[in-house]
Formats: structure tokens, C-alpha cells, sequence
């Protein structure tokens, strides 16, 4: 019985330290957030269905108290996905980016629409860009492609159980479709012959055999 409440002790000491632990860290970052004065829209880039970007200027105060303009972007989220044909080959795209003047190898990608789903984006643009369509889309992982700019978030998903359809790319989009294999892949980029970071990201995360905790 004593044996009994000494442990029960213990866990109740434990269990104080991570609840004290928690508040500090939280009052710890309550203490690095900046103050936004003042913030002002000077560009924005948007169709109707998307908007691409909203650049604004900040006026922020840290809490040493300086004083200081910052500049962020508003972006609609992005999909990638990395189609697999089979265990060893996948569809990719080489897709010409005006800013690089160049083809770049790439998994298929685009904007999440304004109130759409991820899951529905990386449907829609896997057959859009490619002409497959997926029996199965699974979501990897996402993360933020510019933490020191935007909130803006990338998904990845992994396509299995491809079907062939018809491709519906859009006007401005110049592509061909690839078939590569992930050996190959890995190849292309140790040649340093891959240059989309999300591609590189994508590949990282679904071809090197990485465990990525369930519900990511």
C-alpha cells in the first residue's frame, strides 16, 4: 500500500512538471509574438475561381518594442502529386516555367481552388496535367514552402491505381507527359538535373521508402 502512493505521487509530480513545462512554453512564445500596427493590401493576382496572391506591408512592433515594416503574401494552397503507375514507375511532367525560361522535370501540382478540398484538387489536376485518373488518393504530408512570407501550404499526395483518360490541360500550360522510374528519378537528381523543390520534397517523401506517421 505505501508502495502504492509513493507512485502515485510520482505520477501526480510528473504530471505538474509537464502542465508547468506546457504554460512556460506557451508563455515563452507569448513573449516572441509580434504586434501588427498596421496592414496594407498593395497588390493582388486572382481569377475567378483563385487567388494566386495578395501582397501586403505590415507595420509590426516586436516586444523589444522596435518598430518595423514586413512584407507577406496571401497565396491559395498547392497540391503535388506524385503519381504511381507500379512500384517502380511513375508519371511526371516537364512543364515549361516563363520566370526560368526552362522545362523542368516535375510531379503534376496546382492551386487548391477558392472552398475546395486538397483531396479534390489533387484529383482534378493528376488528370488535368496527365490524362490519369487514381482509384486511390492518399494525402502524405504538407508543409510551408515560406515560413519568413506566407502561411501558404503545400499537400502531397500519393496516386496509386491509375486509370488513362484525357488530358485537359489549360491554355498557358506547356507540358509533356513522362513515365520515370524512381531509380531514374534518383539518378536525375544526383545529377542535380531536378530544380522544382516541391518534386524534390515529393520525391523524399514518397520514393526512399520514408515512414511518415499516420495522419500527417
Amino acid at each position: 500500500m505505501k508502495i502504492f502512493h509513493i507512485s502515485t505521487g510520482i505520477v501526480a509530480k510528473l504530471a505538474m512538471d509537464t502542465v508547468i513545462m506546457a504554460v512556460g512554453r506557451y508563455q515563452d512564445m507569448e513573449s516572441r509574438v509580434w504586434e501588427c500596427l498596421e496592414s496594407r493590401k498593395i497588390f493582388e493576382a486572382k481569377d475567378e475561381r483563385t487567388t494566386f496572391m495578395e501582397l501586403y506591408q505590415d507595420r509590426v512592433r516586436t516586444p523589444s518594442g522596435n518598430i518595423f515594416n514586413y512584407t507577406r503574401y496571401i497565396s491559395s494552397d498547392v497540391v503535388i502529386v506524385v503519381p504511381f503507375l507500379d512500384k517502380e514507375r511513375m508519371v511526371m511532367i516537364r512543364q515549361y516555367r516563363y520566370p526560368l525560361n526552362k522545362m523542368m522535370l516535375e510531379f503534376p501540382a496546382g492551386h487548391v481552388e477558392n472552398g475546395e478540398d486538397p483531396t479534390t484538387t489533387a484529383y482534378r489536376e493528376l488528370e488535368e496535367e496527365t490524362g490519369y485518373r487514381a482509384k486511390k488518393m492518399q494525402q502524405v504530408y504538407q508543409y510551408h514552402p515560406s515560413v519568413s512570407k506566407s502561411r501558404q501550404i503545400v499537400h502531397v499526395f500519393r496516386a496509386d491505381d491509375l486509370v488513362e483518360g484525357k488530358i485537359n490541360r489549360e491554355g498557358t500550360e506547356m507540358m509533356d507527359t513522362e513515365i520515370v522510374s524512381i531509380d531514374r528519378l534518383q539518378q536525375l537528381i544526383m545529377d542535380g538535373k531536378v530544380e522544382n523543390a516541391g518534386t524534390l520534397i515529393s520525391y523524399l517523401l514518397c520514393c526512399t521508402g520514408m515512414k511518415i506517421k499516420a495522419g500527417v
